[in-house]
């Protein structure tokens, strides 16, 4: 059982890589690969799973994608073939990108790649008639421009801040969403978070304290986890701007 805590997520966990991931011929259009994971967090009742993966050499076998996922490429880089066009998008180190439940395509690998993963695939919820978007979907590293009402997110306080919010993705049902947020220096008070969210910082900084009065800081090129539920304040004394991925239960 995954406790609701803060948790920092590491790219390279220890033991990762020492126990390969089972896998099946069906799943490939090539010569199976080698593939590891890494848990940080699961919620089966959800359908939620963050982690660590990576693979080498693969072409999947094409299909409509099982589940909502958003990826946050640590090493090399991803080319998904779309089905229906044959267009080939590739994604490189460094960015983020969503591929929708239901999208037409292959994912081809050539050479290692490493990611932080976020998957939303709830068991009750059948496959989309057709994606919400017919390809994938990149999140921004630049500063957000849509105003945003920080009260959806934090309990803020004290003096005005400004904060922006641009989404890149929402499915089908609304839940699950992904985009590129930012914010003049704020805080706010403790409470509990309203959907599970993952961060990765493009700038910035920013320090959450747990209902312990434990501080949990991240720094530019961090990544981090809260479940939904869990009890925390959000403090940063200077521009913040991250990159992530939330799904309300």
């Amino acid at each position: 059982m995954f406790q609701k805590q803060i948790i920092k997520l590491d790219t390279a966990p220890q033991g990762f890589g020492l126990v390969a991931d089972e896998l099946e011929p069906e799943m490939f259009a090539s010569a199976m690969p080698v593939q590891h994971s890494h848990s940080d967090y699961e919620d089966d009742d959800l359908g939620l799973y963050v982690g660590v993966w990576d693979t080498n050499d693969m072409h999947e076998a094409p299909g409509p994608y099982a589940m909502d996922e958003f990826m946050w490429l640590i090493e090399g880089q991803a080319v998904i073939k779309n089905m229906q066009s044959g267009e080939l998008e590739t994604v490189h180190a460094g960015e983020a990108f969503v591929i929708p439940k239901g999208y037409e395509c292959q994912w081809q690998q050539t050479g290692y790649l490493r990611k932080f993963y976020v998957i939303s695939e709830h068991p009750s919820e059948p496959m989309p008639a057709s994606p919400t978007v017919e390809g994938i979907v990149k999140p921004h590293k630049d500063a957000p421009q849509t105003a945003f009402d920080g009260q959806a997110w934090f309990a803020l306080k004290g003096s005005h801040c400004e904060q922006t919010n641009d989404v890149a993705y929402t499915n089908e049902n609304g839940k699950f969403t992904s985009g590129t947020f930012g914010s003049s220096a704020f805080s706010s008070e403790t409470q509990a978070l309203p959907t599970s969210q993952f961060v990765y910082v493009l700038k910035g900084s920013v320090t959450l304290t747990d209902e312990k009065g434990v501080e949990h800081s991240f720094n530019k090129n961090d990544a981090f986890f809260i479940p939904q539920g869990t009890m925390c304040s959000w403090k940063c004394n200077d521009y913040l701007r991250f990159n992530y991925a939330t799904l309300a239960g």
